[in-house]
């Protein structure tokens, strides 16, 4: 009769409870790494909280009225308006990256700044009114504006005419994205500090 082989938990000394379950190399992380993660998430996702807000913004527009009754109070940045009146001074503009013609012009009578597609059209433009941050891609148009004698003081608003909600999902997509990065980092952070 042969001696009996002694099981894998009698040779270990374990007391049948299972082995740890290590984490493979590629889902853990060290603290500095996830927090340096994590902090760039939370850069990225405010830098794209303006695309975000408005594709989510209503699609009613708001109504800001017509020469002679404006009603400029109501306007809302990141949201969609809608304005009536003609440009005055306004300057033929060329987008670098698309080679696109666009015409920047200010409302008379205001200090909303339209930046519609195209060198002319109807005095009616329905359209985005852009955060406060974005002033500073229209830094040559406006001084271009000014040099034409508008009167611009520094509470000008832009309405990029013809941008509506729900176009592009490209914002949308890269902040779930985010959010993904940063809850498997926080995920790491938080385990490693259990451990």
């Amino acid at each position: 009769m042969s001696a009996a082989t002694p099981s894998g938990a009698e040779r270990t000394g374990d007391l049948g409870l299972p082995p740890r379950r290590r984490d493979p190399s590629i889902l853990r992380r060290s603290p500095t790494f996830a927090v340096l993660v994590l902090a760039v998430c939370g850069w990225l996702a405010i830098e794209l909280w303006p695309e975000v807000s408005f594709f989510f913004s209503p699609l009613d527009p708001i109504d800001l009225g017509g020469p002679g009754s404006y009603a400029l109070e109501r306007a809302r940045p990141n949201r969609l308006v809608q304005v009536r009146g003609d440009l005055a001074d306004a300057v033929p503009v060329t987008v670098a990256r698309t080679g696109a013609q666009r015409t920047v012009g200010r409302l008379a009578g205001t200090n909303l700044v339209v930046d519609r597609p195209g060198r002319g059209g109807p005095p009616v433009y329905e359209g985005r009114l852009l955060p406060a941050s974005a002033r500073g891609e229209y830094a040559e148009a406006i001084q271009a504006l000014r040099a034409r004698g508008a009167p611009l003081g520094d509470a000008w608003n832009v309405l990029r005419d013809g941008e509506r909600p729900r176009e592009r999902w490209w914002p949308v997509l890269g902040g779930a994205l985010l959010v993904l990065l940063a809850a498997v980092n926080l995920r790491a952070l938080v385990r490693g500090f259990l451990e």
